[in-house]
């Protein structure tokens, strides 16, 4: 359960979005990197925290639980296409000539509004991880959930110290076409994996009451 709570969580944070981006440039730049990561992972713990116990309230309820996972589900089939589309035709780059250092306050607050008001966090740790903790008993939540704080820290980490040496990776096209269509692959095997056809049912009982 670790393991799977890893590799989903890990493909959900390796997707290209304006916190991964703003990471990325502290690194290159060497601004106060190890800060940058460990407000990031914080907040991913918080986060995650509260998706799973969030989760665990709803399960109790079936039609909850059935909803929370369709939400889920379409969540991350957007997602995936959004990644596919992004994979072929997006001309996004990541301009790193320009990055200065700055104070370490400014770069705390930085980290923090980025982190906060990207949509994005709370659809990965409260949303679809909250949703793929459905079903699950204590002891597997725990395991879970420890998984998805390993994978955060080894992503931000790694994403932080290592961008300075990979900058000529991370300036390829081809590495974000290949983490871009790597992304959709996973996304459209979560959104398959969280369909629950009981709602297809409660439409239909729905369409019966009419």
């Amino acid at each position: 359960m670790a393991i799977k709570g890893f590799l989903i969580a890990f493909a959900l944070f390796a997707t290209i979005g304006a916190q991964n981006i703003f990471v990325l440039k502290q690194g290159l730049a060497k601004n106060h990197i190890l800060l940058v990561c460990c407000l990031c992972i914080v907040c991913d713990v918080f986060f995650v925290s509260i998706g799973i116990f969030w989760a665990n309230i709803v399960s109790n309820s079936d039609m909850f639980s059935v909803l929370l996972k369709m939400i889920g589900s379409i969540f991350t089939f957007v997602y995936g296409a959004i990644s596919l589309y992004s994979a072929f035709f997006s001309k996004d780059s990541i301009d790193i000539a320009n990055n200065s250092r700055s104070s370490r306050l400014k770069v705390a607050i930085q980290t923090l509004i980025i982190t906060l008001i990207n949509p994005n966090v709370y659809l990965d740790t409260i949303v679809i991880l909250g949703s793929m903790a459905l079903g699950l008993d204590f002891q597997q939540k725990i395991f879970f959930g420890l998984g998805i704080i390993f994978a955060s820290c080894v992503w931000f980490l790694c994403l932080g110290f290592a961008s300075f040496k990979a900058s000529g990776l991370f300036r390829n096209k081809t590495t974000w076409r290949i983490l871009h269509i790597t992304t959709a692959c996973i996304m459209f095997y979560i959104s398959y994996d969280l369909f629950d056809y009981k709602f297809l049912e409660i439409i239909h009982s729905f369409g019966r009451l009419k």
